[in-house]
């Protein structure tokens, strides 16, 4: 059997049931364009050793995906560290199941090289620099996702994905339990969202509960004046009740971001998030707390992310043990 045939065996079996449709569409590009579409998806599986793997992979970071033909070579231009690390860990998945499944003896791809990727922070508003930026946007149309984007942590897929029959202003709650997301190309609103620990319930203080409610008085304004019907009961939908289009909403905040000078271009709508979370450990609320309500599955992605966060807050510590002591 041909690796490349071997791959989308095991990844259509054993991966893609586990995935959503977002991940899938990653997964079987990467499988079908760096694996099957190679030298080394052309060769039996049990033919392949650790040297042939790290060669591709060594390949892939230098050239690019290169397979040579009967009178053509093809090469591309070299891939980020971050997909050949992506294509060694699908390697190693998939030659750990052959092992398993006893069509080779030995996972070769487990003994190939790692690579590192550097380090490199995420940018993240200031406290400043979000008052100023929401400030500039009090007028915005969007004024109100801004700021429960950067008060609440959600995802754009959450909140753009959020049914006014999920917020609770007796409790001051919202429940994120779906999620609206854009595959190839078409607007498809899931009713479950990344993973178990984003299904969640966010409690709101009585400022965004005001704000919420005048702009749910603004959209049956604009509803009834248009004639249009919110289909999906959405929170956040364009003028005529339609879905917003996430590429859109995201590209719509940098431009936001591009007009103001006192903002790092950097920056970006998912930076409200890496915002969030920082100034919640800043503010001294423990890991779980914050994991909880941003909807992490996992408490250590937590740390590695915002690792500096953690770091700023044990200088803050150990100052203050410095004075209490003296």
């Amino acid at each position: 059997m041909l690796l490349k045939d071997y791959a989308l065996y095991w990844y259509t079996n054993y991966r893609m049931p586990k995935q959503q449709r977002t991940t899938q569409i990653c997964f079987l590009s990467t499988i079908k364009h760096h694996i099957c579409d190679s030298a080394l998806g052309e060769m039996e599986l049990d033919s392949i050793r650790t040297k042939d793997i790290q060669l591709h992979l060594t390949e892939c970071l230098l050239h690019g995906n290169r397979k040579k033909l009967k009178f053509v070579d093809l090469t591309g231009t070299p891939l980020s560290p971050k997909t050949v690390i992506r294509i060694r860990q699908i390697l190693i998945a998939m030659f750990n199941q052959a092992v398993k499944e006893d069509i080779l003896i030995k996972n070769y791809a487990s003994d190939t090289e790692p690579l590192s990727l550097p380090w490199q922070d995420s940018p993240v508003f200031t406290p400043e620099a979000q008052r100023k930026f929401l400030q500039a946007c009090r007028t915005h149309r969007f004024y109100t996702a801004y700021v429960l984007f950067f008060y609440l942590g959600c995802r754009r897929s959450e909140l753009l994905g959020l049914s006014w029959s999920s917020v609770n202003f007796n409790r001051n709650v919202l429940t994120i339990n779906q999620a609206l997301l854009l595959e190839n190309g078409e607007l498809v609103l899931r009713e479950r969202t990344k993973t178990r620990a984003s299904i969640r319930t966010i409690p709101f203080p009585v400022e965004i509960k005001l704000l919420l409610q005048d702009w749910k008085i603004q959209q049956r304004a604009e509803s009834r004046a248009a004639g249009y019907k919110n289909e999906f009961n959405l929170v956040f939908t364009n003028k005529d009740g339609s879905p917003h289009n996430p590429s859109y909403f995201s590209r719509n905040f940098k431009t936001m971001v591009k007009r103001l000078d006192f903002c790092d271009n950097r920056l970006h709508l998912h930076s409200t998030r890496h915002s969030w979370a920082t100034n919640m450990m800043q503010c001294g609320i423990s890991i779980s707390d914050v994991q909880a309500i941003g909807g992490w599955a996992r408490p250590d992605t937590l740390l590695n992310i915002y690792s500096h966060t953690v770091k700023a807050s044990q200088r803050k510590a150990m100052k203050k043990l410095y004075k209490e002591l003296q």
